[in-house]
Parts: structure tokens; C-alpha cells; sequence
């Protein structure tokens, strides 16, 4: 099975992301481009499901994933709440809790063999050039890391990560079922989005009602308009969640 395929075949609670949202084929393919620009454009997000080689996904996958099982380990042993001693034999500069059983881990981007893997995935993805193309003038990576969430973990509400000509990118290097907490978007909310992102309006039912939800396929990273809302489902399975981000400008 394709990674297309899968990713079809295990969206869940929102089909319109399958037809509305995915693109499928490389970044140098002309068609996947303009289609990747028109999806952002309109409705401030896109899937896409071949950006990423195989052979470099499983490199990052072998460098960066056990270590991020071992933190969440230690997050479940300590009480979600990591010490400078337990930070430092990580090679963690930062371990903010962003929820109960959620927490964001920031690898040293200097030492760090696991920041630099992903970066090297994130360079190799081309995932600069999509969003400079998106945005209209070079673009740069701001900040990387990953979110861990332990079984049982909460999700997140809906927010903005960021205002107009910020992007966010968000990928796992293995499939996450949808017990373990579906990323939701509302298509074109980034539209006439306030520039102040701590000061949204709140969402109404109707609003509710327009997102489209999809369990992350390994590989198949979803690019969004820092100003759309998105949010996360809670961790409801009995298996770890961990997904990469990377934020530019």
C-alpha cells in the first residue's frame, strides 16, 4: 500500500481532507506546486503525501524516534514533569508541559544528533522552498522540536500557532491511529484572520462543524498557514503520540 493510499484509507471523520486537502506526487512535479499553492491559498492547509524520501524518513525514524519514546518514559516515571538532570541526558534545551500528559521537547540545535536529524529531514523535504513559494520571499526555519503525548494525554484546543507570513509544518515518522489524538483543521479560517493571534474570536458550533480531521500517515506532513485553526484530539489509546513540528518565517 501506497503511502497515498493509506493515508486515504485511515482519515477518519473528515473525507473532505482526502479530496480537498491531499496532494500526491513531488515537489519538482509542476502540477503538485500549483496545486500545493492554490490548496494554501484558499484553504490554508494541504497535505502531502511524497515530499518526504523513504530512505530519509527511515534515517530520521531510526535517530529521532526511540529517543522520543525513552523521554515519554521518563515523562510517565516523573510525573510529566522533566528535571534539569533527566533534560541534559536528553540533549533538551526545553520541556514545557502544553497540557496534561502533553509536552513539548526543544533538542539543543547546536549538540543535538536528534535536532539535526530532523533537520536534515525538514532540508531534504524541501520544506523551505514550499513555504517561501507559499509566502512569496525566502522564508527560514524559526524553530523545531516535537510533541509528545502519553496515553491518556489531553489534546489541544482550537488556536493559531502565529499571524500572516508564518507557516507550520507538522509530520510523524510513524502512522498515528486515531485513538491516539487526530489533528483537526477549519479550512480557509485563515482568511481575514486576526494578526494579534492571542486575541481570536472565539469558534462557534457552525465553526466546530467545518473541520476535517486526519491521522497522521508516516511521511505525509501537513503544511499550514500559521493563522488557521487547528486543534488535536485526546490521546484516548494506550500508545504514545509523537509528531514533529517545524515553524518558519
Amino acid at each position: 500500500m501506497s503511502d497515498s493510499e493509506s493515508l486515504e484509507s485511515d482519515v477518519s471523520g473528515g473525507a473532505r481532507l482526502v479530496e480537498e486537502l491531499r496532494v500526491s506526487g513531488e515537489w519538482d512535479e509542476p502540477e503538485v506546486r500549483t496545486r500545493c499553492l492554490e490548496l494554501l491559498e484558499r484553504e490554508g492547509a494541504c497535505v502531502l503525501t511524497q515530499v518526504v524520501d523513504k530512505r530519509v524518513l527511515e534515517e530520521v525514524r531510526e535517530a529521532v524516534e526511540p529517543t522520543l519514546q525513552r523521554i515519554a518514559e521518563r515523562l510517565e516515571e516523573d510525573g510529566q514533569n522533566l528535571s534539569e538532570e533527566v533534560k541534559n541526558e536528553f540533549g533538551l534545551v526545553r520541556a514545557p508541559p502544553v497540557g496534561d500528559g502533553k509536552t513539548n521537547v526543544h533538542f539543543d540545535e547546536y549538540e543535538s544528533p536528534e535536532h539535526g536529524a530532523m533537520e536534515r529531514l525538514a532540508r531534504q523535504s524541501r520544506f523551505e522552498d514550499i513555504v517561501s513559494s507559499y509566502i512569496g520571499r525566502p522564508c527560514t526555519l524559526y524553530e523545531a522540536g516535537a510533541s509528545i503525548t502519553t496515553p491518556g494525554g489531553e489534546g489541544m484546543e482550537w488556536h493559531r500557532d502565529g499571524t500572516e507570513g508564518e507557516v507550520t509544518v507538522l509530520m510523524s515518522l510513524s502512522n498515528v491511529e486515531a485513538d491516539q489524538g487526530q489533528l483537526g483543521v477549519i479550512p480557509r479560517s485563515h482568511k481575514g484572520a486576526k494578526l494579534e493571534k492571542l486575541k481570536d474570536e472565539e469558534l462557534t458550533a457552525a465553526d466546530d462543524d467545518k473541520a476535517v480531521w486526519y491521522s497522521y500517515r508516516a511521511g505525509c506532513p501537513m503544511i499550514i498557514d500559521a493563522r488557521t485553526q487547528h486543534s488535536v484530539r485526546d490521546n484516548v489509546s494506550q500508545d504514545t503520540r509523537c509528531i514533529l513540528w517545524y515553524i518558519y518565517n
